[in-house]
């Protein structure tokens, strides 16, 4: 008890320094203008979208960056996401719609749709992001000027979370509260080991000419967390990229509902950990339950340096992922039962190969 007590607290240490890193590491997409623009081509996949569509058109069409042109792939909605797309492309010659179909037999729906688009688009680079992303002024010339700045082949970045319901902030916060207590996020850029990988599908801005020669959503075609395999691909082949945190400029409601958190988190939550199910558990079982053999096996300095750290580190990625820090500390016990219970549904689903998404079963 004494031993294992005494690496949960080496554990969550060297989380705590990680989760320090990347607060002063300032691990965010700065606000840079770019005297030049060259063509961006901006793509977005949609499937049942009608509440968030319209949305993200307006803030593309008012951004202040001119030259780019927009493809939109209606992936088969049921709802009025065709409809809405149609009235504004009637206005604006910039907007291009791509009717779709089924995807092909061995292709999962969201990849299928990027691969489409990407065979359309014009630009020097290609924008993909999701349906239900803020995008604001600036964003667009931020990434250009970082790109060209770093000789960058991809740029990934983590919008700000916007979470209005109860149920939205005790999961949503999970994402970033494992990412960034895990991966100095310095590392995506300056390290080609893949483990030091992160992305998010959300953001993603290719050089186009290495994206149409590598087509990576085809190679990534079956890959249910498609964002993060082409990253690692990506380091394996010896690309430079890196993935940010957003500012103020670039932000995301995922989830509207409990069971959309749980179901959407479910289907990725073993890539946070490299794939692993066993090093998840673990993981999930030591954040949640890790205090029991510090406050049995070890003298009280230790539990008071324990929720000391675990306090800070909720502080910190909470300041650095721009998310309320009392709500986070408040609620933290709740998420944590969340995340065992993201952890426990992962594994029924991909069990039962039920993990579905949009309506359409992705446990191919």
């Amino acid at each position: 008890m004494i031993y294992f007590g005494g690496f949960i607290i080496f554990f969550t240490g060297l989380r705590l320094i990680i989760a320090l890193f990347n607060l002063l590491g300032r691990q965010w997409l700065k606000d840079r203008s770019s005297k030049d623009e060259p063509r961006v081509s901006v793509l977005i996949p949609a499937r049942n979208e009608e509440k968030n569509i319209a949305i993200i058109i307006e803030d593309i069409l008012s951004h202040d960056y001119n030259n780019i042109d927009i493809w939109i792939y209606d992936d088969m909605s049921e709802d009025r996401t065709l409809q809405i797309i149609k009235r504004y492309a009637d206005k604006d010659s910039r907007i291009n719609i791509i009717q779709g179909n089924e995807p092909s037999a061995g292709w999962l729906g969201k990849n299928h749709a990027c691969h489409c688009l990407s065979l359309h688009a014009q630009g020097e680079y290609l924008l993909f992001l999701d349906a239900d992303v803020n995008i604001k002024k600036g964003v667009i010339k931020s990434a250009v000027r970082h790109v060209k700045k770093h000789h960058l082949a991809l740029l990934s970045v983590f919008p700000v979370q916007k979470m209005h319901s109860f149920a939205e902030k005790i999961t949503v916060p999970l994402m970033n509260w494992i990412l960034l207590s895990l991966l100095p996020l310095i590392l995506t850029k300056i390290s080609s080991k893949r483990s030091f990988s992160a992305a998010n599908g959300q953001f993603m801005f290719f050089d186009a000419d290495i994206y149409h020669r590598e087509k990576f959503h085809e190679k990534m075609r079956l890959r249910k967390v498609e964002d993060i395999a082409i990253f690692r691909y990506m380091k394996t082949k010896g690309y430079k990229v890196q993935t940010l945190l957003g500012n103020k400029q670039l932000a995301c409601r995922m989830y509207s509902s409990w069971h959309d958190a749980v179901h959407g988190f479910s289907k990725n939550v073993f890539e946070f950990f490299g794939g692993s199910k066993i090093i998840a558990f673990l993981f999930a079982l030591l954040t949640t339950f890790g205090f029991l053999p510090v406050l049995f096996g070890l003298p009280i300095i230790f539990t008071i340096a324990y929720f000391s750290m675990v306090i800070l580190i909720r502080i910190i990625i909470s300041a650095v992922s721009r998310q309320n820090i009392i709500h986070n500390l408040v609620l933290a016990p709740l998420q944590q039962l969340s995340f065992i219970y993201v952890i426990f549904k992962a594994f029924k689903l991909q069990k039962q190969k039920a993990t579905f998404w949009k309506g359409r079963n992705i446990d191919v």
